[in-house]
């Protein structure tokens, strides 16, 4: 079954949260009650300006998807459009908010049980050794204007994170008003993220804005139509074993 959420329905929800490792808030967009559950699970950060969140792992494969502000994950800076990828078990950050914060989707194809940072010697020692460890990070090319995206003549596909053998990938596609395209798999995976970032997305006789989210399984296939604005849309492209 596709999941999917507006920006306006989930913004209703917005909570703040603060405990010793993070300050900011949180907006659910497709969240599921039981942890670890067979369920997609997809959620906006707004971390608080100069704000460090300190280094840490999950269980599960996740995206993140830099939305608004600035900052940095690890060594990387990271503005909007910026893509980050890790492995279960794969430690990462600390996650630093710039001067206006910043904001960023996290994105599973199966909820986790929360973050293990890895400061604390109990939680550090939960991190299993004999899993492979993999980060992907990655930025678009360049960036569009909504003038411009109006204005696009034809389709354009970029590749942030190359179709990998075990299904790991990541694109970024364009489309001009009233165009649809379906992005075909190279590689069976686990399901997909289609993030709307600009423009809207035509979905069930619907029309969602940015920043419309939606899980599609990889049975399930989802052809992306434009609105009257355009589109420009993330697909996130989980490995095979994200539901393992």
């Amino acid at each position: 079954m596709i999941r999917m959420r507006s920006w306006d329905d989930a913004r209703a929800g917005k909570r703040p949260r603060r405990h010793a490792n993070f300050e900011g808030f949180i907006t659910d967009f497709i969240e599921t009650a039981d942890s670890r559950s067979v369920v997609a699970q997809a959620y906006l950060v707004e971390q608080n300006p100069n704000w460090v969140t300190p280094p840490h792992f999950h269980v599960e494969h996740q995206f993140q998807v830099v939305t608004a502000g600035s900052g940095a994950i690890g060594r990387h800076p990271v503005g909007p459009l910026a893509v980050h990828y890790a492995s279960p078990h794969t430690g990462y950050g600390p996650i630093t908010a710039g001067p206006q914060g910043v904001s960023y989707l996290t994105l599973r194809a199966r909820a986790d049980t929360g973050a293990s940072y890895l400061h604390d010697p109990e939680q550090r020692g939960r991190m299993r050794r004999d899993v492979r460890k993999h980060q992907e990070h990655a930025m678009p090319s360049a960036t569009l204007s909504s003038d411009l995206l109006r204005s696009l003549d034809a389709p354009s596909t970029e590749a942030l994170i190359a179709p990998q053998e075990n299904g790991l990938a990541a694109h970024l596609v364009r489309l001009p008003p009233d165009v649809s395209l379906e992005l075909p798999s190279q590689q069976r995976h686990a399901g997909r993220f289609y993030i709307a970032t600009a423009g809207s997305i035509r979905v069930d006789d619907g029309e969602l804005r940015a920043l419309a989210t939606i899980f599609a399984s990889f049975d399930e296939s989802l052809r992306m139509a434009a609105g009257a604005e355009g589109l420009e849309v993330l697909v996130l492209q989980f490995p095979r074993d994200a539901l393992e």
